[in-house]
């Protein structure tokens, strides 16, 4: 089947959100800029969120970026960028999800490096280049939508010491706004989360099960 031009800018927009979610690089502002104006007429708050992601990237230096991304996503569970750590936790069941994955992707070829299989941006990537809408809407609705949400929850992490404090430290609300923003734009596209019963995992973290 051959991709429309509107199936190509909803990839696009796919793309721009891996970027985003994925570690920091060089050019980030531009990226979210760029997404900001694909989905404009999509979702207005969803633009309106990736211009504020935008403002906060234009302020802060690259390396403190870096610091930023590594307590948002890594040192705190709540956040983690794996999707089926979220649905699953530690349990075999992630394991059963990751080996489905690397099945969906060896199916089209695509190729998830050296990250895991269910990092928030190789399934974003994925779902960009999968040719299969109704595969890509399941992905959206029983992963990446339970999954983002309580993401969403400001981190808890250490504070940085007085001297590397930007002026204004709103590292909760940050990535927040970006995971907003993929939010409302995966509902729009294909509807309501799957409802999937929340559990407290060993470190009294609430995430999806």
């Amino acid at each position: 089947m051959v991709a429309t031009e509107v199936d190509k800018r909803e990839a696009r927009v796919l793309e721009l959100f891996a970027e985003l979610l994925d570690y920091p690089h060089p050019g980030l502002v531009k990226t979210a800029r760029e997404c900001s104006a694909a989905v404009a007429e999509e979702s207005a708050d969803a633009a309106k969120r990736l211009e504020e992601f935008a403002a906060f990237l234009e302020r802060t230096s690259f390396d403190l970026l870096e610091e930023i991304f590594t307590g948002t996503f890594d040192l705190n569970a709540m956040r983690h960028p794996y999707i089926g750590y979220h649905l699953f936790g530690e349990a075999y069941k992630r394991s059963v999800f990751m080996l489905e994955l690397r099945d969906r992707y060896g199916k089209i070829g695509f190729d998830h490096g050296t990250e895991l299989p269910d990092h928030i941006a190789v399934m974003l990537r994925f779902m960009a280049r999968c040719p299969d809408r109704e595969a890509v809407a399941e992905l959206a609705r029983d992963a990446l939508l339970p999954s983002v949400e309580p993401m969403m929850a400001p981190p808890e992490i250490e504070e940085l010491a007085e001297e590397d404090r930007p002026p204004v430290f709103d590292i909760g609300d940050d990535y927040s706004r970006v995971l907003d923003a993929l939010r409302l734009i995966l509902a729009s596209r294909f509807g309501p989360p799957s409802e999937l019963e929340v559990i407290p995992l060993p470190d009294q973290s609430r995430l999806v099960s």
